[in-house]
């Protein structure tokens, strides 16, 4: 799944509407949303590693350095449904709504990655396993339902969006769902229609 995908999905999820008795506490929001992509992190820093500093050409970031044991190493560790479970466990203990909400945040993110990646799959189970989940369903590759499934979370981030802006969603978090959505349906287009 696409990450901003997983930050708007996860704000729909674990946010709620200032004010109303379920309302999170200071900084929950906030805590969901870096949640959502704080799994990713690692693939920013390395794609800006591979194109910047390597100044690697697409193809041999995405099936050369990409497969490399350390940056697997840190995928596993960003991925990892154990450490979010301890993490989320600690904040539990600790009486701590914020980093709760993060980790629940981040157990979100590898949850609904799990289904959507099939030959860049994720160790989910690290450092207790290195089992990888390959999904028949890819979130991108068309070999894989990748249309469908782009289809599918697209919609999902629609909905989510539309959650969000009737919770009343600051006007910067609206300029950002429409950018978001507007991306996605001109990428849709691009890569599954064109």
């Amino acid at each position: 799944m696409n990450t901003p995908s997983h930050i708007i999905l996860n704000l729909a999820i674990l946010g709620r509407r200032q004010g109303t008795p379920t309302a999170p506490a200071p900084g929950r929001t906030w805590a969901a949303g870096l949640g959502g992509f704080l799994p990713d992190a690692p693939l920013f820093l390395f794609y800006g590693w591979a194109k910047l500093w390597v100044q690697a050409p697409e193809r041999q970031i995405w099936r050369e350095l990409y497969n490399t044991p350390i940056w697997q190493d840190f995928f596993a560790l960003s991925h990892s449904i154990p450490l979010a479970l301890v993490g989320w466990g600690l904040a539990r203990w600790r009486k701590s709504p914020i980093a709760m909400a993060l980790f629940a945040s981040m157990l979100l993110h590898d949850a609904a990655d799990l289904p959507l990646h099939n030959a860049d799959a994720h160790r989910h189970f690290f450092p207790l396993s290195n089992f990888r989940f390959i999904s028949p369903v890819s979130y991108w590759d068309v070999n894989h339902f990748g249309a469908y499934a782009a289809l599918g979370e697209w919609i999902l981030v629609v909905v989510a969006s539309v959650a969000l802006w009737r919770r009343g969603a600051p006007p910067l978090a609206k300029v950002g769902l429409i950018a978001v959505n507007s991306l996605y349906l001109v990428m849709y287009g691009r890569f599954y229609l064109g």
